[in-house]
């Protein structure tokens, strides 16, 4: 799965949240007959120390977000889809220097029910990533567009499907080589 600047953290911390929001969404199944979406909010914090080991330091991570979701449901009471709409702030700071960049998403998450699954197509759609040295700086990384993913049957993992949009980072691990670079 491609992820912006925070892949690692970002990849584990996204697929427990997506099996926290599909699980929480195929629970809410309404009865038969009610139709009306059902809305809800939640915010995301946290502090992860040295989740990127760069040589000579590490960098620490800390998130905060608020998420809006609606579940629209299906005339049998079952989730059809569900959209997430988030804003988060990641700081990623330099722990000897004090180096900063500020990351600020503001995307929508859409997951679509495959017919006769209990499986969704998730679309992302919006500034997934958008990094800054020191918040106001240059662009260190940017993850712009519109995302299709789905789940692999076989591992579980999410997979890119097709991107359009502007992304400046590279797949994998090599995204962490960006982040050593912009805080050393």
């Amino acid at each position: 799965m491609r992820h912006g600047p925070a892949s690692v953290r970002t990849m584990k911390q996204r697929r427990l949240f997506l099996l926290v929001m599909v699980g929480f969404a195929l629970g809410l199944a309404a009865p038969a007959g009610a139709t009306p979406p059902d809305r809800f909010s939640f915010e995301e914090s946290g502090t992860e120390l040295g989740f990127v080991q760069c040589d000579g330091f590490a960098i620490d991570l800390e998130t905060t977000g608020i998420f809006h979701a609606t579940v629209f449901f299906n005339r049998n009471g079952e989730v059809a889809r569900f959209i997430v709409r988030g804003r988060i702030t990641e700081v990623a700071t330099n722990s000897v220097t004090g180096k900063f960049t500020t990351n600020r998403g503001v995307f929508q998450d859409f997951f679509t029910r495959i017919d006769g699954t209990d499986d969704f197509i998730h679309t992302v759609s919006g500034f997934d990533f958008l990094g800054k040295v020191g918040g106001h700086g240059p662009i260190v990384f940017q993850e712009v567009g519109r995302k299709v993913l789905e789940t692999d049957p076989e591992t579980g993992e999410e997979i890119l499907v097709s991107q359009v949009g502007h992304d400046t980072l590279p797949d994998g691990p090599a995204a962490e080589a960006v982040f050593c670079a912009a805080l050393s």
